[in-house]
């Protein structure tokens, strides 16, 4: 999952999301200053403790200049989200272009380190989120990234099926990206040394490879079942 980038332009939401977009520098400027006072409570203090109020506060301007733009709290954790997953999509499409050339040992240890280098990146704050996901209503946002990363994987797979077999590329690569996604989720959550620690990398190789070479069908079954 996991990050806010710093450097990245906040994406806005929706319009029906805003009371006006933000359409001069100065503007934009004002709401990027809300979506990271957001982040900062949310990481320091949780979302409990999160209001319009506070990130006012928090970001140094008015009440009255959030509420130009922000209907309520829930707007700017969903701000924070989207950042998150913008930066982690481009984090996914530059390993696709790292995969092109890749045998499948070597691309399934630059997939392994670069899911735990995004469980390790902007850590409090994907902490923070994953503990209040079924609160803050960014479910939407987490799966659509998920998706996109299954694509991108699929991709890859469907192109090294001379090696792998693989009858659903789709399906193998959705069940590849949910089990590291749980898996570096649970260790960020409750055992974080794993994050650093080389055994656990290897391990989550071995699963991954183990898993896509033995999805060669059984003789008489197809990518959908018997028959």
């Amino acid at each position: 999952m996991t990050r806010v980038h710093r450097s990245r332009r906040v994406r806005v939401p929706q319009a029906q999301e805003l009371r006006k977009r933000p359409s001069q520098e100065r503007s934009r400027a004002l709401v990027e200053s809300l979506v990271e006072a957001t982040a900062r409570i949310l990481i320091r203090d949780g979302y409990d403790a999160l209001s319009t109020n506070r990130v006012a506060v928090e970001a140094g301007v008015s009440v009255g200049s959030l509420y130009q733009y922000v209907t309520n709290k829930d707007t700017l954790v969903r701000m924070v989200a989207e950042r998150w997953a913008e930066g982690a999509a481009a984090e996914f499409v530059r390993l696709r272009a790292e995969l092109a050339g890749a045998t499948v040992d070597a691309g399934v240890r630059r997939i392994v380190d670069v899911a735990l280098a995004m469980a390790r990146a902007d850590v409090r704050l994907h902490r923070a989120m994953l503990e209040q996901l079924p609160r803050i209503g960014v479910l939407p946002i987490f799966d659509a990234l998920g998706r996109r990363a299954a694509d991108l994987l699929a991709e890859w797979i469907a192109e090294r099926r001379d090696e792998l077999a693989v009858p659903d590329p789709s399906l193998t690569a959705h069940v590849i990206v949910t089990t590291l996604d749980g898996l570096t989720d649970h260790a960020l959550l409750l055992r974080p040394e794993l994050l650093d620690s080389p055994r656990f990398a290897r391990e989550l190789e071995a699963l991954v490879l183990g898993y896509l070479r033995a999805r060669a069908p059984a003789p008489g079954v197809g990518p959908r079942g018997r028959g």
